[in-house]
Order: C-alpha cells, then structure tokens, then sequence
C-alpha cells in the first residue's frame, strides 16, 4: 500500500460556500485511492446521519442533507515522506504524526481517509 494525499474542492451546502479539504488514504493506485476516499466519505455521511436521527434533529434518512458535496479532486498524489505530506498540508502531517499515522486503523479499515486542513479557495 502506498499513501496518497488527496486535496478536494468541496461545496459546503449550510453556508453555500465552496472550500478545499486535504485528505490523507491509502491504496495501490490513484484510481483506488479516490475509490477508498469515496467510501470514507460514504461512511462519514452515514455515520452523522445516524447521529441526527438519535439526537432527534431529523426523523429519518429522508430529512438527511449531506453538510458538504465533492466538487472535485484538484490534486490526488502518491506521498512516500513527511516531507512531502507537509509540502501539502502541514496540518494533515501533525495530525498523522499525533495519532502515529492511524496505522492500526488503515490495517483494520484501509477504505479510510485522515482529514488535513480545511482552507478556502485560492482566488483566481
């Protein structure tokens, strides 16, 4: 398995605010690594469906509105240094470093991805 950092533009539909995400995966291709950030992605938008409903805040997953929306991948990748993971986002390196890169994590689950910094759009 390789690590793979995947910087995103993604719309956020509360605010109607578009931003970009630095996310960190692992696979054995670019091709898999989008596929295992998709499924994280699935996962996590399940996860705090579930989390309304319990709370009460909707009744059901018909009431579900995703917080944010892929835009697109502006970059996707293949990192062998922490070097390389800070010359994209220092903060999605502190993070793998605080949590010793989640390696128990992504061996028990390698469709998981590791969230960087959030930041806004570069103006064009």
């Amino acid at each position: 398995m390789k690590w793979w950092v995947i910087e995103s533009e993604r719309f956020n539909l509360a605010s109607k605010t578009s931003f970009r995400v630095f996310e960190a995966v692992v696979a054995q291709s670019q091709e898999m690594a989008i596929e295992n950030l998709r499924v994280s992605d699935e996962k996590l938008d399940e996860s705090l469906m579930a989390a309304a409903i319990q709370a009460g805040k909707i009744e059901d997953e018909f009431d579900w509105e995703p917080v944010s929306t892929l835009v697109r991948h502006m970059s996707v990748s293949s990192v062998t240094t922490q070097a390389e993971v800070a010359e994209r986002d220092e903060v999605l390196l502190d993070m793998l470093r605080d949590h010793e890169f989640y390696l128990d994590d992504f061996r028990d689950d390698p469709q998981m991805s590791v969230g960087g910094g959030v930041y806004d759009l570069p103006k064009t």
